[in-house]
C-alpha cells in the first residue's frame, strides 16, 4: 500500500475505505496501520470501525489534534464511542441501514484537515462504497496470502467495482503482527519495520486464569466440591440472565415489530407522492411529488423515531429496504441491537429484527369473476375487495380520482350483495327503514355503493352527479347508485362486460409523463385495439423493465414487456425484442386476463406469477414478489390518477 505523507498543508487528508474478502480477518487492524502511516506532521485520522465489538479506551498520551477529534465527534453525536489513542481516533459505528447517512454525519463533524480511514464489513462495504463514493479517495482489501483476483470471480468482481468508483485499489495479502497490531490500535504513530503475520491461537484469558487459580487452591477443597459450586454458581447466573434476557428480548422484539410497520405506514403514506409525476403539465415542478431518496428518507425516519420512542438508542436501529433498488420499494426491515440488565450486569441480546410490507390487500380481488345470487349475473368488476358492474367500477374510478386531487379519499364499505348476503344483513337489523328486504335491495344489481368516509359525504353530495352517481335515499348519505348506462337489475346491464358498446371506454386518450416519447404512439394504440387502460400498459412496463427494450430477466424473460418465450410463442410474438409488437402482445394478454379474472389487481398477479397460481384461491397470491409488483403498479395508477388511490394495507411479513 502507498504511504500517504501528510506533512505539507496541501496534501490532501487519507480518505481511507478498507473492506475484507470472503473470509479474511483482521480488517480493522490493517486500517489502524493504515492510519499511524497517515499520521505524520502533527495530522490526526479517525479509524471508523463499523460494527465494532468492544469499545476501546481512550489513553492518557493522546495528542491534541486526537481530542479535538474525539471532542468534535462526542459532542456532535453523544452515543457514537469515539476515543482517542494517542495519533488516532477509534470510532465504533453501528452496522445497519443506516451506517452510510451516520458516517457522512461523522465526516462532516471533523475538524478541518483530519483524515479518515473505515474498517468495513462485507454487509455494509458496497452500501458506502455506492451510496459515498467521493468520501473515498482508495480501497484497501484485505485478502488471504493465497488469493488471487484471477482464481475467485468474488473476489475480482470486488476489485472491478471499487476501480470504477475510486482512483486507487490496493490487496493487502498479510495480516499484521499481535505487536504491529497492538501499537497501530494504541495510535503509536508511523510504524516501521516488516509486518510479522499474526500467529494463531491466544495466551491467558479467561481459561488460562481459572485453570492457574484452581491449581493453587489445591488440597483446600476436592475437585467434586469445587466443581458442584462452580456449576451452582453457573447455573444460578444462568438462569438470572436468561430470566432478563427473555423479558428484553420479547420488549426488544415488540417495539421493532411497531418500528418496521411504522416505516411500512410512511411508505404506504407517501406511495402516491412518490408515483406522482415530477413535473405538471406546464412543466413546472410538482409540488406533491417526492423522490424516492426523500422517500425511504421520510421511512427510516420514521422507523427510527418509534424504536428511540421505545427506549432504544437511534445509533442501534438499523433500516434497510430489501426491494430498495425498485423504482417503487414497498418493504423495509427494522433490526435494533439492544442489551438487557441481568443479574447486575448488562448483557447483550441477539438482534432483533422484523419486516413489514405495504401491498394490495390479500382479499383484494378476491370476490367471483361473474354475480350470481341477485339480480345481477353479469362480470363483476373489483374495487377495493368489493364487486360491481364494470361500468360503475369505471364511473367510480373517475369519481375518486377528483376527490383524491383535492385531498378527499373515497372508501367502499359495501358493493355487490347477494340476496342471501342481504337476508344474513337484514336479519341481524331488521329495519327495513336501514336494511333492504331481501330481493328488493339495488345492492343485488352491482349498481350501488355504499361510501365513506363520513368526511366525504359533503363532497359527494357536492359531486357525485358529475360522474354519474345518485344520493339513492336522503337519509344515507354514504349510499349512492350509477343513474347513467343500462338500468339496474337489467339485462343490458348483465351485458356490459367491457366488450361491447354498453361499456363507455375507459382509455385515457393522455399517457403519464413517465413514458418516453418513442412509445407513447405504440402504447396507445395497443390500449386502443384491445380496450385496456394506456395507463396501465404503460405502468407494466415500468415496472417490468424501465421501457429497455432489450432487457433480459435472470428466469429468462425478454424484451420490454418481458415475456417468457411459451407465453410469446402463445400470442404470436415472434421477437419480443421488438417493443412495438411486445407491447401489443402485452395489451392482448391482459385483456385477456381482465376477462378471465375481472379484477385489475387480479390480472396483473396473473401476469407476474401466472393464472395457475391466481385461479385457485381468485386472489393475490401471497409470493412477495408479487405482491410487490401489485402494489407498485396499482400505486403508480393511482399517483397519475389514471385509477383511484387504492386502500393499500400493511403487515407484518417476517
Amino acid at each position: 500500500m502507498s504511504e500517504v505523507e501528510q506533512s505539507g498543508a496541501a496534501t490532501p487528508p487519507i480518505r481511507l475505505l478498507v473492506a475484507g474478502a470472503a473470509g479474511a480477518e483482521g480488517v480493522l487492524e490493517t486500517a489502524a496501520v493504515a492510519a499511524n502511516r497517515a499520521v505524520t506532521g502533527g495530522r490526526t485520522v479517525v479509524v471508523f470501525e463499523i460494527g465494532g465489538g468492544r469499545a476501546r479506551p481512550a489513553t492518557v498520551l493522546s495528542t491534541g489534534p486526537a481530542k479535538a477529534a474525539e471532542s468534535a465527534l462526542s459532542s456532535g453525536i453523544p452515543e457514537l464511542r469515539a476515543r482517542a489513542r494517542g495519533r488516532i481516533v477509534l470510532a465504533t459505528l453501528p452496522e445497519d441501514g443506516s451506517a452510510a447517512g451516520s458516517l457522512a454525519v461523522a465526516i462532516d463533524l471533523l475538524p478541518e484537515g483530519t483524515g479518515w480511514v473505515v474498517a468495513a464489513s462485507p454487509g455494509c462495504y458496497r452500501e458506502l462504497l455506492e451510496n459515498e463514493p467521493d468520501r473515498f479517495g482508495e480501497v484497501l482489501i484485505r485478502v488471504d496470502g493465497a488469493d488471487d483476483p484471477a482464481d475467485d470471480p468474488l473476489l475480482s468482481l470486488l476489485i472491478t467495482e471499487a476501480e470504477a468508483l475510486v482512483d486507487r485499489v490496493e490487496l493487502v495479502a498479510t495480516r499484521p503482527g499481535r505487536f504491529a497490531s497492538r501499537r497501530a490500535l494504541a495510535g503509536a504513530g508511523r510504524l516501521s519495520g516488516p509486518e510479522r503475520p499474526g500467529r494463531s491461537g491466544r495466551a491467558g484469558g479467561l481459561g488460562f486464569g481459572l485453570r492457574r487459580r484452581v491449581g493453587e487452591d489445591r488440597g483446600q477443597a476436592t475437585p467434586l466440591v469445587l466443581g458442584g459450586i462452580f456449576a451452582l454458581i453457573v447455573g444460578v447466573a444462568v438462569l438470572v440472565a436468561m430470566a432478563g434476557a427473555i423479558t428484553g428480548k420479547a420488549r426488544a422484539q415488540r417495539a421493532v415489530d411497531l418500528a418496521a410497520m411504522s416505516a411500512a405506514g410512511s411508505m404506504k403514506d407517501d406511495l402516491p407522492r412518490l408515483m406522482a409525476p415530477p413535473t405538471l403539465p406546464n412543466g413546472l415542478p410538482n409540488p406533491a411529488h417526492i423522490s424516492k431518496a426523500v422517500y425511504l428518507s421520510r421511512a427510516r425516519l420514521a422507523a427510527i423515531r418509534f424504536a428511540a420512542a421505545n427506549g432504544a438508542s437511534p445509533l442501534t436501529v438499523s433500516v434497510s429496504f430489501p426491494d430498495r433498488l425498485s423504482f417503487a420499494p414497498v418493504r423495509a426491515r427494522v433490526a435494533v441491537r439492544t442489551t438487557v440488565e441481568a443479574g447486575g450486569r448488562r448483557r447483550p441480546v441477539p438482534e432483533s429484527w422484523a419486516e413489514a410490507r405495504v401491498g394490495a390487500p390479500l382479499a383484494m380481488g378476491a370476490i367471483p369473476p361473474m354475480a350470481s345470487g341477485g339480480g345481477y349475473s353479469g362480470p363483476l368488476a373489483e374495487r377495493q375487495g368489493k364487486g360491481m358492474r364494470p361500468d360503475v367500477a369505471d364511473a367510480f374510478d373517475h369519481m375518486a380520482a377528483a376527490a383524491g386531487a383535492v385531498g378527499v379519499t373515497l372508501v367502499i364499505s359495501s358493493a355487490f350483495r347477494s340476496d342471501a348476503e342481504q337476508a344474513a344483513l337484514f336479519a341481524a337489523n331488521p329495519d327495513p327503514t336501514w336494511v333492504a328486504r331481501p330481493g328488493t335491495s339495488l345492492h343485488r344489481c352491482a349498481t350501488e355503493l355504499d361510501l365513506g368516509p363520513s368526511s366525504a359525504y359533503a363532497w359527494l353530495a357536492a359531486n357525485a352527479s358529475r360522474f354519474g352517481f345518485i344520493q339513492r335515499y336522503s337519509w344515507e348519505p354514504w349510499h349512492f347508485g350509477l343513474a347513467t348506462g343500462p338500468a339496474p337489475c337489467s339485462e343490458a346491464g348483465d351485458r356490459v362486460d367491457g366488450s361491447g358498446a354498453d361499456r363507455p371506454r375507459s382509455t385515457p386518450v393522455t399517457l403519464p409523463g413517465f413514458v418516453p416519447g418513442r412509445f407513447r404512439r405504440p402504447i396507445l394504440s395497443a390500449a386502443m385495439k384491445w380496450n385496456v387502460s394506456a395507463a396501465l400498459i404503460a405502468a407494466q412496463i415500468l415496472a417490468e423493465s424501465n421501457f429497455d427494450p432489450g432487457a433480459v430477466s435472470p428466469a429468462g424473460a425478454q424484451g420490454i414487456a418481458q415475456f417468457m418465450p411459451g407465453t410469446a410463442a402463445a400470442y404470436g410474438l415472434r421477437d419480443p425484442f421488438d417493443p412495438a409488437a411486445a407491447i401489443n402482445a402485452q395489451a392482448h394478454l391482459m385483456s385477456d386476463l381482465l376477462k378471465q379474472f375481472g379484477s385489475p389487481s387480479l390480472a396483473l398477479a396473473a401476469y407476474n406469477a401466472g393464472p395457475g397460481a391466481v385461479s385457485p384461491c381468485n386472489c393475490v397470491p401471497g409470493y412477495p414478489e408479487t405482491q410487490a409488483y401489485v402494489a407498485r403498479i396499482l400505486a403508480l395508477l393511482g399517483g397519475v390518477g389514471a385509477i383511484a388511490p387504492m386502500t393499500m394495507e400493511i403487515a407484518l411479513v417476517k
